[in-house]
């Protein structure tokens, strides 16, 4: 027996089906059915227009002219991630442009400070992803 529940997902009118335990656990092909760790097969039915959308990303990202732009984006993405762990910025302190540009202002100058002492002391900025006390400890000597 199968539960459908229309839901919404990313802004979308999707159909969730769910089907159930009793059904899923004793059927043979349940393994090559579902990777669900609770052992039961969910179906997502999303419109059709949004569903084309999507395939059509999913193939444009496959090209080499999606692929060179985005390394654009992918080598500012660790500059953002250093910016927002060492200086807090996404919430802005202050009220009014004017204190906000001045904020993001200091957070890029000290962004700055930190990514030279790191060139002159020889440490690597190019990190792989570290352990939370890893995190922590980095940003104590930040």
């Amino acid at each position: 027996s199968a539960h459908w529940n229309p839901v919404k997902q990313h802004g979308t009118d999707a159909i969730v089906i769910t089907f159930s335990i009793r059904t899923c656990r004793p059927c043979p092909f349940r393994e090559p059915c579902t990777s669900s760790v609770l052992g039961r097969r969910m179906l997502t039915l999303r419109p059709r227009e949004p569903e084309e959308a999507l395939v059509r990303a999913r193939a444009e990202q496959k090209t080499e002219t999606w692929k060179t732009k985005y390394a654009l984006r992918a080598g500012i993405e660790g500059t953002i991630n250093q910016a927002l762990d060492i200086t807090g910025i996404r919430p802005a302190r202050y009220r009014g442009l004017p204190r906000v540009r001045l904020q993001h202002a200091f957070s890029a100058t000290a962004l700055n400070v930190v990514r030279l002492d790191a060139y002159w002391t020889g440490h690597d900025q190019h990190r792989t992803r570290g352990s939370r006390l890893e995190r922590l400890a980095y940003r104590l000597t930040a």
